[in-house]
């Protein structure tokens, strides 16, 4: 390390030439056009079926809407995993798809396949199917 630093020291030329060939190559990196965004994008791959039932208990729920619906789209092609909650008076399934499948097939898949389904319980809403938007983590900093 010595050395070196003697170098830079009695040939201050060669250290000013090494920041110029940095900000060269930093000029041409820029105009190049690279792609750059604030925060770095990703694809979404989770699908959300949303079904509100007014007055009822998570087991009246599970029993009601989740299973049905579970069973509905258990066909389905692209699906990788199903994750449910049946909570008081609602129900949520999460849908996640497997890469290199087109998200809006799958999406209109699930949909069609919970439309079908016609034994819902009279007091329970219309389910809402919707793609999740992408959000990702942009710096995880740990002390």
């Amino acid at each position: 390390m010595r050395a070196a630093v003697t170098f830079f020291v009695r040939y201050p030329i060669w250290a000013n030439s090494i920041i110029l060939v940095i900000g060269i190559f930093g000029v041409i990196s820029y105009t190049l056009g690279l792609k750059k965004s604030f925060f770095p994008e990703r694809t979404p791959q989770n699908i959300t079926v949303s079904v509100v039932y007014p007055g009822a208990s998570p087991e009246e729920v599970e029993e009601g809407v989740t299973v049905k619906i579970e069973e509905a789209i258990k066909g389905i092609v692209g699906i990788d995993e199903v994750t449910s909650v049946s909570s008081e008076n609602s129900a949520s399934i999460s849908i996640k798809t497997l890469e290199g499948y087109d998200l809006e097939e799958v999406t209109t898949e699930v949909k069609n396949a919970v439309d079908r389904i016609n034994s819902f319980p009279l007091n329970a809403e219309p389910p809402i199917v919707f793609k999740e938007r992408s959000t990702s983590i942009a710096m995880f900093m740990g002390v």
